[in-house]
């Protein structure tokens, strides 16, 4: 038997996920790096210790395998995108990385927004920005740390470092860099346009090697080999940003075929066969696979709103979920079986972390009576958080058809919450087998890589198995449109009183 170890850079957890050749997770190593906040609204990570980290998880997960390193045939790294990770001259990290969570360049977004390089930029990016994207970043250091600005040797993503510690290679990947919206996202191409219209066209020199994510960009060395205990020599793929990685694991190669991913994020993208871009939509990436594209929308509305329910109201699952060895989704199907379509007329907005509407949005549940159980908040909080996803993906159809859906992340653990997405996006909904897609996603880039399967069309069919399918009940989605409406409508009335205590609350503030 043959493997592949895919490392993936998380936000907030690494992993080394080592996966066989017929698409098995078969051993991880699971890290949790640290975020440091030096100031309010900053949000960054040391490199170095980051590498430590990744070194660990990988020792992990190949101990835990029992395999020996020469039965890994490849590695692949992917990981989140934004935010940016500058090199010196010595390929030592200049500062330390700003994750795509920072605030800092909010005031540089708002000149830029004002000087009209949003809409120089996006015929040529096919991306909205926000703070923490990468353009605006690296604007912000150019105007407020010329210092490290000038001896910026280059700028990369999160997982580009990586695989340089790996390969001793420093390269990027076209996915990556078309979600910062750093490239001509359309023609695969670094652009003098995009670095001018925000600004600094310096960054121009500091622009690694850009490869597909399914070239093989170097080989594990000597020193790498005694740090992580994988095999000298081994060939290691380009890889890319996760969210194309997660598509690609879960099956989605063709246009038309959508990844749905019920997380902390509320991420949806659909894949394309030509770049079509969309100002409604969030961004538009390359793909994974040749000669497609990946179109994305998506804010923090998404199963992070039951996380946060869960974990203040619902001790007694939770531990009951432990004690049986469960997921505790299995033990709140047990409150909602029974309920129906129009069975709770609540209605929740799931911006217990913000959403894509305005920055000032606030979570709340509306038409509570003193007759209604916790089941019945429950339900509104799976149905909400449905709703929020039907935003983006209306916003997807607009410009593609999309003719059926692949759902990932926690949320699709519960076959209740699927049936319902199934119901409220009106497309069959497929349940992909497996827990760590992305990483799934550049094993098979990996596999490709090696020459292992000769292209992902064929990976993907001996990679890629559907668990459950779902089929949308029109019954059901003719109920739910009603009481979509309905939250909408209170959607357009609460956005003035968000705005009037957002600015209330900024007003006292001692």
């Amino acid at each position: 038997m043959q493997y592949l170890l895919a490392i993936d850079c998380g936000l907030t957890v690494s992993k080394a996920v080592i996966i066989s050749t017929e698409g098995n997770e078969i051993a991880h190593g699971f890290t949790k790096p640290e975020i440091s906040y030096p100031k309010a609204g900053w949000v960054e990570r040391d490199l170095k210790d980051l590498w430590r980290h990744i070194c660990r998880a990988v020792k992990e997960a190949i101990v835990s395998s029992g395999l020996e390193p020469e039965q890994i045939i490849g590695v692949t790294v992917t990981g989140h995108g934004n935010g940016i990770f500058c090199l010196d001259q010595e390929l030592s990290p200049a500062r330390p990385g700003i994750l795509s969570l920072d605030t800092r360049a909010s005031e540089t977004l708002t000149t830029l927004t004002k000087e009209g390089t949003l809409e120089k930029a996006h015929p040529f990016t096919g991306n909205q920005v926000w703070a923490a994207s990468s353009p605006v970043l690296l604007r912000w250091i150019k105007d407020e740390e010329p210092k490290v600005f000038r001896k910026i040797r280059y700028v990369c993503a999160v997982k580009d470092y990586i695989r340089y510690r790996i390969t001793g290679e420093l390269h990027t990947d076209h996915t990556d860099f078309s979600g910062g919206a750093l490239i001509d996202t359309a023609n695969i191409r670094y652009s003098k346009d995009v670095l001018d219209a925000y600004g600094i066209p310096e960054v121009n020199e500091m622009l690694p090697k850009m490869l597909d994510p399914w070239a093989i960009s170097g080989m594990v060395t000597r020193t790498c080999a005694l740090e992580t205990g994988l095999k000298e020599g081994t060939p290691v793929s380009t890889g890319g940003i996760d969210i194309v990685m997660t598509a690609l694991g879960c099956g989605c190669i063709d246009e038309g075929q959508m990844c749905v991913i019920v997380g902390t994020w509320s991420i949806n993208g659909i894949v394309m066969e030509k770049p079509v871009f969309n100002k409604n939509a969030l961004l538009t990436s390359t793909f994974c696979v040749p000669q497609r594209w990946y179109q994305v929308d998506a804010s923090p509305s998404s199963a992070s709103n039951l996380d946060w329910f869960m974990e203040q109201f619902c001790h007694f699952e939770k531990a009951e979920a432990e004690r049986r060895r469960v997921s505790p989704f299995e033990i709140i199907n047990e409150e909602l079986r029974g309920m129906n379509p129009g069975s709770c007329d609540i209605i929740f907005h799931p911006f217990i972390y913000g959403n894509n509407i305005q920055p000032s949005a606030r979570a709340g549940f509306y038409g509570l009576g003193g007759w209604h159980k916790r089941a019945d908040l429950l339900r509104a909080i799976y149905e909400g958080v449905c709703f929020s996803h039907l935003n983006h993906v209306q916003n997807l159809r607009s410009v593609v058809g999309a003719k059926e859906a692949y759902i990932s992340g926690g949320g699709s653990r519960s076959e209740i919450w699927t049936q319902m997405f199934a119901d409220i996006l009106n497309i069959p909904i497929h349940v992909p087998k497996g827990d760590e897609l992305g990483a799934l996603g550049g094993a098979i880039n990996a596999a490709v890589a090696v020459g292992f399967y000769e292209d992902h069309r064929e990976a993907v069919s001996y990679m890629c198995s559907i668990i459950r399918k779902h089929e949308p009940d029109p019954k059901a989605h003719e109920i739910y449109m009603k009481k979509y409406d309905q939250y909408n409508e209170i959607l357009e009335v609460m956005k003035t009183s968000w705005d009037h205590m957002y600015r209330t609350m900024h007003e006292t503030k001692v």
